[in-house]
């Protein structure tokens, strides 16, 4: 009796397999998926949520949206990651396409959970380490365009919002104007065609800011202050705004020595204005005239400005940046602590030398290539703001530095720079009026050359005024009744709208270093977790995981021009890829895109639910014989079994040690 019941029990457990073999397994679609995704409070990023969760509905996934406090979002995502999905934005970088922060295993910012342990994680890994070693600009933009198509094809950490876009109006008289490159880099190419309503000179530039603070670089922390000084000064090395370094500003060239030395090749006949001394100066004062109006007499020598007798060389490019290197004179050391040397080339006065140390804490010298972007400063008057003291001290970089001391900033020389700053640029201080105006007028001693084409350029524009305004509406009230000649339209949609359609405005944009995504957390089930590791079976997409596949196909479900209409008229940039658009030269334009297709969406989510749940067709008669079978088995059922050894092939892939 025993055994027949063991028989009978048997018989059993396998009729109630075989049963539920002959049932559809994809039939479990119908029991929806629940996400949690989350954003903090304030502006339209709820309202993404809340669009999401409509469109993940058709894929039968439910979405519940929670809004927190920016403090408790920011724990969320960074130490419980207690979500599944969220919408957050980054701000303030681009200028490097390195993202480790986010991107990297150990990165302070990985909200992801990217870990080499997962598929295509550990090439992602060293893809981002060997690109921030690569020195060759076109072969490490090569290299970032590969990992970010890793990245959006084979990961899919996230999917890929917005970024904002920032307006700006002149008039339509105005002739050689670029958004992205900027008013002091267009100033050489604008010029006038007859006057427009309220203006009274084509020679003339208006427009508003703040007021400044203080002119010298190596002191300031606001924009005011920086506009004005990159208008009477001159960019060391040029920058594009792609991002990429030009030779058409001071240097005009440079080569390789090896991994971590470079020399550079300065434009010659450069001279810096006449050191004027405008304190006390206003609208009635007469025109600049080195023979005539006070000049200022540098720390160094003695010495002042003529316009024609303190030439631009290599030592005024070592100056400018040790000096913003060294604490002793420097508010932002940290931007150059890759500096282990910087020195001007012992045959030729017009070249200069800079050695590099991507990490000064270690012993081994470290490449570092990222300082491209730290060589775009406006070149400093050594002859002025130097000494001859004989008093050596060391940058963040621990590169050697000889003239700066302690106090050296509350000398008169560096003083009267602070409101009165020279330099070569393509404009000087004529006069300041604090909350009113300041007036700056072309230098004719200025080299002449467009940095966007590397071209002889004259200067229409002879008078550059910023007045004081600080409502923006106000401002704007100001440009549109003639009194200003550029003015920002960001925050006034409505009267861009009207602009665009006004004959007399011209409209312009470009984007800003801001990108708004939805990140995917890899350490969930369904979207992550174990799906992470198994491979599709779907023939032609084996290379994808379970986990990558839903991603995506939660990507495909995703209308983000439609959000981008209700949410903002269509003006924001939908973006494609990991890092900011902003990074033009390293954003990849012909990356995998996740354009609204439903059906795809749909398709990939099929390949993921194939794979975890195989359906085989069984047909009656088939069902038959294999009852016919275990029938047969069950009669020659013994007592004694054998335990079966069962191996499994496991695809790995190599960690980073």
């Amino acid at each position: 009796m025993k055994e027949f019941n063991k028989k009978l029990l048997v018989v059993l457990v396998i009729l109630q397999l075989s049963a539920s073999y002959m049932i559809p397994l994809n039939a479990q679609v119908d029991e929806k998926v629940t996400l949690v995704l989350k954003t903090g409070g304030g502006g339209v990023k709820p309202d993404y949520g809340t669009m999401i969760h409509g469109y993940l509905y058709k894929l039968n996934i439910n979405v519940i949206v929670k809004v927190e406090e920016w403090t408790v979002f920011i724990g969320t995502i960074l130490v419980t990651h207690d979500f599944d999905l969220v919408i957050i934005g980054l701000s303030g970088g681009g200028a490097s396409p390195d993202m480790f922060d986010v991107y990297g295993e150990n990165g302070s910012l990985n909200m992801f959970g990217i870990n080499t342990e997962m598929p295509y994680g550990n090439v992602s890994e060293q893809m981002q380490i060997d690109g921030i070693t690569i020195a060759d600009l076109e072969e490490r933009q090569q290299q970032y365009y590969d990992w970010q198509q890793l990245m959006m094809n084979y990961i899919v950490p996230l999917l890929p919002l917005f970024s904002p876009v920032s307006y700006v109006a002149t008039w339509a008289n105005t002739l050689g104007y670029d958004a992205r490159w900027g008013i002091i880099d267009c100033l050489p190419y604008i010029e006038y065609t007859g006057l427009h309503e309220g203006q009274n000179s084509i020679n003339e530039f208006r427009m508003a800011d703040a007021n400044w603070r203080d002119l010298n670089p190596l002191l300031y922390d606001d924009t005011s202050s920086s506009f004005i000084s990159s208008l009477i000064s001159e960019q060391i090395v040029g920058w594009s705004p792609d991002l990429a370094p030009l030779k058409t500003s001071l240097v005009t060239d440079w080569n390789q020595i090896n991994e971590n030395h470079y020399k550079f090749y300065m434009r010659d006949h450069v001279y810096f204005n006449p050191s004027y001394n405008i304190t006390g100066r206003n609208s009635l004062s007469p025109a600049l005239d080195p023979m005539s109006t006070p000049l200022l007499v540098g720390l160094k020598s003695g010495e002042v400005s003529y316009g024609n007798n303190q030439q631009v060389t290599a030592k005024d490019a070592v100056f400018t940046y040790l000096a913003h290197a060294n604490p002793l004179v420097s508010e932002h050391t940290s931007y150059h602590d890759w500096i282990s040397a910087c020195y001007v080339d012992p045959v030729d006065p017009l070249a200069f030398h800079i050695e590099i140390d991507g990490n000064p804490e270690t012993v081994e010298i470290e490449p570092y290539v990222d300082f491209w972007a730290r060589l775009p400063w406006d070149i400093l008057p050594e002859f002025f703001l130097n000494s001859s003291d004989s008093t050596v001290s060391y940058t963040s970089g621990e590169a050697q530095c000889t003239g700066l001391y302690t106090g050296i900033n509350d000398t008169e020389a560096w003083k009267a720079y602070s409101v009165s700053a020279f330099s070569c640029g393509k404009y000087q201080l004529d006069y300041s009026i604090h909350n009113s105006v300041t007036v700056m007028t072309a230098s004719p001693y200025w080299m002449n050359i467009g940095i966007k084409d590397g071209n002889p350029q004259d200067l229409d524009i002879t008078t550059f005024e910023v007045h004081v305004i600080l409502d923006i509406s106000a401002e704007l009230a100001e440009f549109q009744a003639g009194g200003l000649d550029w003015a920002g339209l960001t925050a006034f949609p409505t009267q861009r709208k009207a602009m665009q359609s006004d004959p007399n405005f011209k409209v312009s944009s470009f984007l800003t270093a801001s990108f708004t995504f939805m990140a995917f957390n890899l350490r969930r089930n369904f979207i992550g977790g174990a799906n992470n590791y198994i491979f599709l079976t779907e023939p032609g997409k084996e290379e994808y995981t379970v986990g990558c596949a839903i991603r995506k196909a939660i990507c495909y479900a995703v209308d983000k021009i439609e959000m981008n209409e209700l949410n903002h008229q269509g003006d924001y940039f939908v973006a494609n890829s990991v890092i900011y658009p902003f990074t033009a030269y390293y954003y990849y334009n012909d990356i995998i895109k996740y354009d609204y297709d439903l059906e795809l969406a749909k398709l990939w989510l099929s390949y993921a639910e194939n794979t975890l749940n195989p359906t085989t067709n069984v047909t009656p008669l088939s069902f038959v014989s294999m009852l016919g079978t275990l029938t047969f088995l069950l009669i020659g059922y013994t007592k004694k079994r054998k335990r079966s050894n069962i191996t499994y092939d496991k695809t790995t892939f190599e960690s980073r040690s």
